[in-house]
């Protein structure tokens, strides 16, 4: 009987209790901020998004001349920045930067909070 009784009550409220590692621990007050330049045919009004894992962090719109600025909370976690069309190129103050295998975003390391992309170029 108080087996079952464990098995059917406490097992499932620990399951619930236990801490969900898909979301991203946010670090107390802390920002992450992101801006650049795209250079390409077309720049203005192309959308940024910035994100942790799978949630979206902050999201804009290039203007005329294709210039960005994204802030949103730190996380301890890798961070993409995505444009969703092909990247041929960009310079980092950060040399971790990487493109990500399908190259429509940027993956930004966990240890940086600023980062500065002087050009991004996208393909035609």
């Amino acid at each position: 009987m108080i087996h079952r009784f464990i098995l059917s009550t406490v097992l499932p409220l620990t399951f619930l209790m236990s801490p969900n590692s898909c979301q991203p621990e946010y670090i107390n007050n802390s920002r992450i901020y992101v801006e650049g330049k795209i250079s390409s045919s077309n720049t203005p009004n192309i959308p940024v998004k910035l994100f942790a894992d799978d949630i979206l962090i902050s999201e804009t719109q290039t203007d005329a001349s294709g210039n960005f600025k994204l802030g949103g909370p730190g996380t301890t976690k890798e961070k993409s920045l995505v444009l969703n069309r092909k990247i041929v190129a960009f310079s980092s103050n950060d040399p971790e930067c990487r493109l990500a295998y399908d190259s429509l975003s940027i993956i930004l390391p966990a240890k940086n909070i600023a980062f500065k992309f002087p050009q991004i170029q996208l393909a035609p």
